[in-house]
């Protein structure tokens, strides 16, 4: 199956040159594979090649992109040929399957709300991050995937749900774990705990078929894995993000101040260099792609801002797999299905 992924060549900390050398590596290695890169054509074409994979990728030109650092709903208002917007608008119009882009996250989570129809049945949609997690925990694939982490601040019970429905179809299909667990994030471990809206999440993803839910889970179980993904609002779930790349850093600041003040713990961190740089490949964002903003009818990946080219070609190839085994289409199936079931509870709402 051909697929077409349109990518936002200017968005990104390295674009356009390292956004076009990662569409080429997957170009190289998927041959049913076509791009459409969106941005500025006389800073993109110096990095295509002159010969090889003529006819695998196009260009749409435009002279606006919003930059990284910029205000998301501003920059957009006052570039509405935003290379971001384009992205979503060809998309929307049938000429791609999905979205790639390394650029301002608040961008592309508005860019899409703004242009892309929701899976119907659906409210919100949501951001997930995947995150490393401890394999000593039994049960544990080394990732997992939590969300939303921003794009829907305070959410409701059914919305929640669907979160839920959309990390599970997500899991099992992208990152290959058959039945994964789903953990709701809770200030404690009993069914009663955290108000209204997480009791009634609770109820709801107990009975919720298709979601392998396995109960409450808190803060400290977060980096152990004893969820494959774990739900809640978007408010909370950024501040969880950015507390885990935050011990990261960390973490990487302790081994360098080791490493440069004291000889018996640089001979320490020596022995251990073989299993450091496993860890590193294991917390390496450029080896999961990118982020998926779930909910709309076509796919949009997130990558990181930092995306070098590895990155984002995993990104490329993370969504083509997507697209391949209908993910929105399979999300919108189980959600138009729970919604029935529970069509009286939402009336009342």
């Amino acid at each position: 199956m051909q697929v077409k992924i349109v990518v936002d060549a200017m968005g990104g900390d390295q674009a356009p040159g390292e956004i076009i050398a990662g569409s080429l590596l997957a170009l190289q290695s998927d041959p049913k594979l076509h791009i459409i890169f969106v941005g500025d054509e006389h800073k993109i074409q110096p990095f295509l090649p002159k010969y090889d994979l003529a006819g695998r990728y196009d260009i749409v030109h435009t002279s606006q992109w919003v930059t990284m650092d910029a205000s998301p709903k501003k920059a957009l208002l006052e570039n509405p040929e935003a290379s971001i917007l384009k992205c979503m608008s060809l998309v929307n119009e049938g000429l791609g399957d999905a979205v790639v882009s390394a650029g301002n996250t608040g961008a592309s989570v508005l860019a899409a709300a703004q242009v892309l129809p929701m899976i119907p049945g659906i409210e919100r949609s949501a951001l997930a991050a995947a995150y490393p997690t401890s394999k000593f925990t039994p049960g544990s694939h080394g990732v997992a995937l939590l969300l939303d982490v921003g794009a829907t601040l305070h959410c409701s019970a059914k919305q929640l749900v669907h979160f839920a429905y959309m990390g599970t179809y997500y899991m099992s299909h992208v990152m290959g774990i058959p039945e994964p667990r789903v953990g709701l994030l809770n200030n404690g471990e009993e069914e009663t705990k955290g108000g209204e809206v997480l009791v009634t999440t609770h109820k709801y993803l107990r009975e919720a078929p298709g979601v392998n839910f396995i109960g409450n889970v808190e803060g400290k179980d977060i980096p152990k894995g004893l969820a494959d993904i774990i739900i809640t609002e978007g408010f909370v779930g950024n501040v969880v993000l950015k507390m885990l790349e935050g011990v990261a850093d960390v973490v990487k600041d302790m081994s360098k101040f080791a490493f440069s003040h004291k000889l018996s713990w640089k001979i320490g961190l020596a022995l251990l260099s073989s299993g450091v740089k496993r860890l590193k490949k294991k917390t390496d964002y450029s080896e999961y792609g990118g982020a998926p903003i779930l909910g709309f009818k076509k796919l949009v990946i997130k990558a990181h801002g930092r995306s070098n080219a590895k990155a984002f070609s995993n990104a490329i190839r993370i969504t083509a797999l997507s697209v391949r085994d209908n993910i929105t289409g399979q999300i919108g199936d189980s959600i138009e299905k729970f919604n029935r079931q529970h069509r009286m509870d939402f009336m009342e709402i």
